[in-house]
């Protein structure tokens, strides 16, 4: 017997004595390519008897996979076990970490009986027992010295971009920041003779762009590459209830981020994601403090530093304490223990810290860029993940990343061309500007329909969703009153009227994206 949600999905039980299957018996993320090529990936295939699934050697593709009562599911979406019958019983603890520092961690979900698998991850299931193996492997520091580390940083990058470049003819198209991990992308995708259909940069400030923007204009300008803004004011609540259900109630960013979505979607083709690229070649600025700790070998100080500077960022002045008190008191202490436990896994890493973010800050919350956001591009290549090249960063010592400037170094010396064009924080940042009165009335008319779609307890929040927030700023406290308002009373009904309100919302999403346009032109 075979039934469908919407999306792909398996679930296989055993009833009297034999497997029985329901849902996709095979399917893949994307398209099959052969090699070390930089991507996310996932696969499952069952043949009667044996189920067997696995991700990339990074485990950035998350595949969900529930397990109770002699029951085996899959899905790239954990909205879609719950659709399909999955118990939807939540995970506290995955939840008050969640709240304290935006990510789940391992292979938490926020629901108890749901996981996802682990980088290299391989499942196999038969006759009701499921073996789950992987794991990220620890590697040991280099010997080097910060030019031979900037020449090997060149050329791993390089031959990761050939690879990448060779297993897809498609038309590329690129989205460009301000920043250093999309513009070694594009530098070396000029290099390479391959320019991109278009580079894409998204802001919300109107006609103004912003300085993400104007940095990504000046490079684009320089190379002759067609390069499409997208800065009209967005449906802020719309965007952010999409995107919460887009990425399976596992993430609490990414809505400024629909645009793109959308954009992408229309074009098709080929997409390139510069995922990982910071936190492989660029230490944050946390690091320095967390390195020393990480050597006194106090992995609870660093889980209290992760969960004092992510409460930073999301409160108000004057409240400074995050979510966590708000939405799972009285769980610091198990949350810390917990964090703590979970980095000191990478301590004989040559940066603990970078290896804790790289393996669940970047797996289990960025990687839906690539996953979800990008979704609507026939395939997603993602050159920071190569597996030498990310081999051969993460062995890097702290000694040669700590001055933060390492990827600065290499796209410089790669590239001299181009560098004196400045990075975002080197042009003016405009004034932010709000929408129209136009854009206010249909912000109005969103948040009374969505709330109204999503039920009683939206509806009697409606204004909490107009008012300026006491204790978060408005986009964290949006983002989690949303996860919050989707995963209570999570049931197989509840999960298909989130899909159905998220497809709602697509189809009324404003069709102008494009708000200022250089097409392509010689350099």
């Amino acid at each position: 017997m075979t039934t469908k949600t919407n999306a792909p999905f398996i679930w296989i039980e055993m009833q009297g004595g034999a497997p029985v299957c329901r849902g996709d018996a095979s399917w893949r993320s994307g398209r099959e390519i052969a090699g070390p090529i930089g991507r996310l990936f996932a696969v499952w295939q069952w043949d009667g008897a044996r189920l067997e699934a696995e991700v990339d050697s990074h485990g950035f593709h998350s595949l969900f996979v529930y397990e109770k009562d002699g029951v085996i599911a899959l899905a790239p979406n954990l909205l879609t076990l719950v659709e399909a019958g999955a118990d939807s019983t939540h995970d506290q603890r995955a939840l008050a970490v969640f709240h304290r520092i935006g990510v789940f961690i391992n292979d938490d979900t926020p629901l108890k009986h749901i996981r996802t698998l682990p980088p290299a991850g391989r499942l196999i299931w038969q006759a009701g027992q499921a073996t789950i193996t992987g794991g990220a492997p620890i590697p040991k520091a280099q010997s080097i010295t910060r030019k031979d580390a900037v020449e090997g940083m060149t050329q791993f990058f390089r031959q990761a971009m050939t690879r990448v470049l060779d297993a897809s003819d498609d038309p590329v198209t690129l989205p460009l920041s301000g920043g250093r991990d999309s513009r070694h992308i594009l530098l070396e995708m000029l290099h390479q003779g391959r320019a991109p259909r278009q580079c894409v940069t998204f802001h919300h400030n109107g006609a103004e762009m912003n300085n993400e923007a104007l940095a990504a204009r000046a490079v684009t300008a320089r190379a002759g590459v067609a390069h499409d803004v997208l800065g009209y004011p967005r449906p802020r609540l719309a965007d952010a209830l999409r995107c919460t259900i887009l990425t399976g109630l596992c993430a609490d960013e990414h809505a400024q981020m629909m645009p793109l979505h959308d954009y992408v979607a229309r074009k098709g083709g080929t997409a390139m994601d510069g995922i990982a690229g910071d936190i492989l070649t660029n230490p944050d600025n946390d690091a320095e403090a967390f390195f020393a700790l990480a050597e006194k070998g106090d992995f609870t100080g660093i889980a209290r530093g992760l969960t004092e500077g992510h409460a930073r960022v999301i409160s108000q002045p004057g409240w400074g304490r995050g979510a966590g008190p708000i939405l799972s008191p009285d769980m610091d202490e198990e949350v810390h223990d917990y964090l703590g436990r979970a980095i000191a896994q990478y301590a004989d890493a040559p940066d603990p810290y970078q290896m804790f973010w790289m393996y669940h800050r970047t797996r289990r919350e960025i990687n839906f860029v690539s996953q979800s956001i990008l979704s609507g591009a026939d395939q997603v290549l993602c050159p920071y993940l190569d597996p030498d090249f990310a081999e051969f960063c993460l062995s890097l010592p702290y000694s040669v990343t700590r001055d933060q400037l390492l990827h600065d170094d290499v796209i410089a010396g790669a590239y001299p061309d181009y560098a004196d064009i400045p990075y975002a924080a080197g042009f003016a940042a405009p004034s932010a500007r709000g929408g129209g009165m136009a854009h206010k009335l249909r912000s109005g008319v969103d948040m009374l329909r969505i709330t109204a779609a999503l039920g009683p307890k939206a509806v009697a929040q409606r204004r909490d969703f107009l008012r300026p927030p006491a204790q978060l700023k408005r986009m964290p406290d949006t983002a989690l009153r949303l996860h919050t308002l989707c995963l209570d009373g999570l049931t197989a009904g509840r999960a298909r009227r989130l899909r159905e309100i998220a497809e709602q919302l697509e189809a009324a999403q404003p069709r102008r994206l494009v708000s200022e346009r250089m097409d392509g032109r010689p350099a």
